[in-house]
Parts: C-alpha cells; structure tokens; sequence
C-alpha cells in the first residue's frame, strides 16, 4: 500500500462563532463526529481509531482512550493528543496507520466552546495549566513576562523577513484583504458579511505587533470539526467521491514557545518536506488547484509560497500581488475565509483546512467553488513558525 491507498470519506465543520455557549465541548465533538461519519455513510460501529481528544465529563480530559467507551468497542488507535488530533499532522499519522494495517476507520478531529479562551476573548497565554501549577517555567516563564504572545512572535519573523528581502506592508495587506472577503462572502464563516476589506482598510486598522495591524492577525473563535479516513478500497463502496491523500510530510525545528521566534531558524522549514510531498505524489507545486494552508498571519501566507517552492525566497511577496491567491487567481488562497475569516477555532482550525480543500475536490464548495480542482495543498503550523505539517490531497 502507499498513501494513494487511503481516502478521506467523510468531513463536517460545525458552526464556527465568536463564542459558542450553548453547547459544551463534549457536545460540540460529537456533533462533529456524528455528522462526518453520516456524510461517509458509516457509523460509531465501524470506528477502530480515534484522533479526538477527550474533553470530559468522566474520562481522563484529553485522553483518547476515553473514547473506546463511546464507542462501544476496542480501539485499534488513539493520538497522544493535542495536534496530533488535527488537519494534515493527524491525516498523515491516520493514513499510515491504515497503510500499515493498524487500524480501518479513523475519526479526526474535536471541538472548543462554551466561553472565551480567557477573559476579553484573546488568544490563550503559553504556560499548559498543568505546567502552570507547577510555576513559571518552561514556554510561559520564557515569554509571558515580555509579551511574547503569538501575533509578536510571528511578527518577529516578518519583521526580519521585511528588513532582509523588502517585503511591503502592502503585499501582507492584500493577502489579508483578499483572505477575510473570501470569508465576507461565506455564511458559514465567522466574519461573514463584516466587509468588503480594501488594502487600505487593512492597512488603516489600529497596531497589533509590528509590522502587523488588527487585520493581519487571524480572530480567535469557537467551533468544531471532524474527518473520517479509511482504505481507497472500502472508500470506493462509500457515499461520497474518495478524496485520496497523495503526499505529505512533516517538519520541526525545535519545541514551540522555547524562545522567542527568528526567521534565520525557520527560513528553511517546510522547503525538504515540500519536496517530499510533491515528489511521493509524482507532481510539482505548479499542479496545486486550492491552497488551504495556515493562515495565522498575513505574512504567513506569503512565507508558504517560497517554502512551497512555487517562488524564491524573499519573492513571496511580489508573487502574490495582482490577485495571485484570489479565487480566480492562479493560486486560490482559503477560499472559506481561513484563520483569518472563517475561524480559528483553538487546534481545530487545523482540521478546517483539510474539511474545505474535501470540499473543493469532491466540487461541493457551493458559491466559492474551484473550477476544475483536482489538487489540493493544506498545511498547518505552530504558533511561531516552529513547526509545519502539510498534506496533498487529489480525487481518487
């Protein structure tokens, strides 16, 4: 077997909001769950892998063997959590483990609801609550005390990206403006119908982390979402057209939030798992039709094309000006809004990429539709660009 040999049969994305507070996590999941195994036409019965994270009651929280008991039967696989549960790092370790005989049926994926993450809403601080109670050390005794939250850290990186290769405010505003009216247009997306974004309004929008305005920064929001991968056999006697995983691989550089975030230690991350993706697949960069990648950031998006290999580096920018990444551009970007618009949702916003690029292969996008798409790129990442995780996705 290869990778070829395993599809993803069934996705869901539950509602996405800003906050979601009548539903509880458990109930969020398994919304999740249940709708992406009806959209497979398959049932709890079936499952033999789970990469969900356990949110509780009962149980231990974040414990995938929890889940045997739901159910109702062995698992032949559990994730060790957190990432591992979500987008293209919990399809890549789903598929190998279906390669190898492991396992049947995986379901991906989890929820996050009931309130904000912290009070006011902002993105969670670094220190785990279990590290938490033990003091400061570790990622939050490094970075808590001078401010070193997730938008700083990434501006970091494009702030030398800036200085090196002359990367303008400019090109990050049209990837932000053209990302959030993608989601503008999505009903299903949390800023739907809050634009248009012009450059300007980006550009206009109050300071965050320089070189990063409100606008260029992903929203923090509430959702859930699932997947359900089993072999391309079975797939084929299943409800829905396989979506086939071509090629992957995964990349790290050092634990997340072990420091602060510099360009000269991820300039090169993700261009040899790039390479190895495209080369397990047979194809170039050049044949991807959507691109649901980590969208963090404006400049993220610009750093993906040169890792990707589809411009040098320092040329991302330049690249993607004159509606490159626009839905009727060479190189579609987030079609449903992304991070940036759709939803980022805690890990889950991972998972969301692989969801819509599904759609997009099986042609069930609705109004934002990809003519002709046949390839497919996702990938996520960590906060601070430490890491990054990437999946190629074609119909079977």
């Amino acid at each position: 077997m290869s990778l070829r040999d395993v599809a993803i049969v069934g996705v869901h994305a539950t509602r996405q909001a800003r906050v979601i507070d009548d539903l509880t996590p458990m109930q969020l999941t398994l919304g999740a769950i249940n709708a992406a195994l009806d959209d497979a036409g398959l049932t709890r019965d079936d499952v033999d892998g789970a990469a969900v994270g356990w949110p509780g009651p009962g149980g231990l929280i974040g414990d995938s063997t929890s889940w045997a008991r739901f159910f109702g039967h062995p698992l032949h696989l559990v994730s060790e959590g957190g990432l591992d549960n979500s987008g293209a790092r919990a399809v890549l370790r789903a598929a190998s483990a279906i390669e190898t005989g492991l396992c049947d049926v995986v379901v991906v994926g989890g929820g996050s609801a009931s309130g904000p993450f912290v009070p006011g809403g902002g993105s969670p601080n670094f220190t785990p609550p279990a590290q938490a109670a033990r003091g400061p050390i570790g990622a939050g005794g490094q970075l808590d005390p001078w401010g070193g939250y997730v938008a700083s850290n990434f501006a970091l990186v494009a702030q030398r990206h800036m200085h090196e290769y002359g990367t303008t405010r400019e090109q990050m505003a049209e990837v932000a403006a053209t990302i959030r009216n993608n989601g503008h247009e999505n009903p299903e997306a949390v800023m739907y119908d809050r634009g248009p974004y012009t450059i300007d309004d980006v550009l206009q929008s109050r300071p965050v982390a320089s070189p990063f305005n409100l606008l260029d920064v992903c929203l923090v929001a509430q959702g859930g979402a699932a997947l359900v991968l089993t072999s391309l056999e079975r797939a084929r006697d299943l409800k829905q057209t396989p979506v086939v995983v071509l090629g992957g691989a995964m990349e790290f550089v050092r634990g997340a939030w072990t420091g602060g975030s510099a360009l000269r230690e991820c300039r090169d991350l993700g261009k040899a798992g790039a390479k190895r993706t495209f080369g397990m697949a047979g194809l170039k960069p050049d044949d991807v039709d959507v691109m649901c990648v980590y969208d963090p950031t404006s400049f993220e998006v610009l750093r993906a094309f040169e890792w990707m290999g589809l411009c040098g580096e320092g040329e991302g920018g330049p690249f993607i000006e004159g509606g490159t990444i626009a839905r009727d551009g060479r190189f579609p970007v987030n079609p449903e809004g992304g991070c940036l618009s759709h939803a980022w949702n805690g890990v889950q916003q991972m998972t969301l990429k692989v969801v819509e690029a599904v759609k997009q292969l099986r042609g069930q996008a609705g109004t934002r539709q990809i003519p002709d798409c046949d390839v497919a790129f996702t990938s996520m990442a960590g906060s601070g660009a430490m890491h990054v995780e990437m999946a190629l996705l074609g119909r079977a």
